[in-house]
């Protein structure tokens, strides 16, 4: 009987909380970028993980409002603008100060793209230097912070570009020797982009990983943004994210 009367009192306040959540924000809004397959305007549901999050939100009774941006004016978007909760998937939320992270909202495989006939051996970040390298990145985005830290100084030859599409037709060019890539995303490009379609089996992605690098939803840091954290991460800890993510990909591509 105890057990019984105590297993009610936890789900009405459960409930309780459901109903009153609204009430602090009845719709969210949160900034992310042209990412696919993980974020995207042109894809169903917004990519992988814009589902996530909005599924996060909805097990809290609140609405998300995803706007597509550039990656910095997305950054920037949500620091400025009071009407924007946060950016998302980070790799960290220190791009700018300010902001504090979620929970994981999933994961990303990051490591490089190669060309085939010139596939690249290396055990540590330093011998990426040690073979003067020229590595693509994407201006704006982090990678680890070895790597990060390395290019900083000149050790690795970075060559920053816009986007990774850009730094994938160097490498079909050989203008580059190797590109920073999430594998996902490397998989996608090479799937949907017509102007790779007579290279693709040129591109490979490098044997050797950088890092299984865990994605945050970026809260601004103040009363409010935690308190939104905290929301958001009670209606995360209802969603099974490795699922909801294996089952879009297998729905979608």
């Amino acid at each position: 009987m105890v057990r019984s009367l105590w297993a009610l009192v936890l789900a009405l306040s459960w409930t309780a909380t459901l109903i009153a959540r609204p009430a602090l924000a009845e719709t969210v809004v949160v900034n992310t970028l042209e990412w696919p397959p993980y974020t995207s305007a042109e894809l169903p549901r917004g990519g992988a993980t814009t589902d996530v999050i909005t599924q996060a939100f909805a097990a809290a009774g609140i609405e998300s409002d995803v706007k597509y941006l550039p990656w910095k004016r997305a950054i920037s978007s949500a620091k400025d603008d009071g009407s924007v909760a946060g950016y998302f998937p980070g790799y960290h939320c220190r791009h700018v100060e300010g902001f504090i992270a979620s929970n994981p909202i999933g994961a990303g495989p990051l490591g490089f793209a190669e060309h085939t006939s010139a596939p690249v051996t290396w055990e540590s970040i330093d011998d990426i230097g040690k073979q003067k390298l020229k590595i693509g990145t994407v201006l704006g985005y982090s990678n680890t912070d070895e790597f990060d830290e390395k290019a900083g100084t000149g050790w690795i030859r970075s060559i920053p570009a816009p986007d990774d599409l850009t730094n994938l037709r160097k490498l079909v060019r050989q203008r580059i020797d190797m590109a920073v890539i999430d594998k996902l995303v490397l998989s996608y490009i090479l799937a949907t982009e017509p102007s790779l379609s007579d290279d693709a089996d040129s591109l490979q992605f490098n044997a050797r990983p950088l890092e299984d690098k865990t994605l945050y939803l970026c809260f601004i840091d103040d009363e409010a943004g935690r308190a939104m954290r905290d929301i958001f991460n009670a209606g995360l800890a209802t969603i099974d994210i490795e699922k909801t993510v294996e089952d879009y990909f297998e729905n979608q591509f």
